[in-house]
């Protein structure tokens, strides 16, 4: 899976709390029910070009394809930390990340973990999120912001 993106499992999660996506060339997603979705690059499409009627135009993340077309419903959006950023600043956060090392119980090694810390200037309490890369830390705050209940908090763009 590549690193500034979530994983699908949490993509998913994210679209089920009405995280909604327009989508843009760039854009990373995998096919739903597609017989090569899996955590890694296989399955894996960039979105090179979005009709208003819901037509995209894909390219296969590992070059063996050559692009294809498909409908956005048929997609499950892979958002990068940057989108996921943008979308909390949008709705009013201050978004913090980095990386904390953590020593592992009864061991002598150390893992290093990111995290994200999501604030406003209105005094309610941060939201802390923490994932195996970047773009997972962002999405554990962002499903916390969206659980918030805010009326305007389904909306990307």
């Amino acid at each position: 899976m590549r690193e500034e993106l979530v994983t699908p499992t949490t993509a998913r999660r994210l679209a089920q709390e009405g995280l909604a996506w327009d989508p843009q060339p760039g854009d990373w997603v995998t096919a739903l029910g597609g017989a090569h979705m899996d955590e890694g690059l296989v399955g894996l499409w960039l979105v090179v070009n979005a009709s208003p009627d819901g037509q995209l135009t894909l390219a296969d993340a590992t070059g063996r394809w050559p692009q294809s077309r498909g409908l956005m419903r048929d997609c499950l959006w892979l958002p990068s930390a940057s989108k996921l950023k943008v979308w909390l600043r949008g709705r009013g956060y201050r978004v913090a990340t980095g990386e904390v090392t953590a020593r592992l119980l009864g061991g002598e090694g150390a893992m290093t973990r990111h995290v994200c810390r999501l604030t406003r200037d209105e005094g309610s309490p941060p939201i802390d999120g923490e994932g195996m890369n970047e773009a997972e830390a962002v999405a554990v705050a962002a499903l916390q912001a969206l659980g918030a209940g805010t009326a305007d908090s389904a909306h990307l763009w």
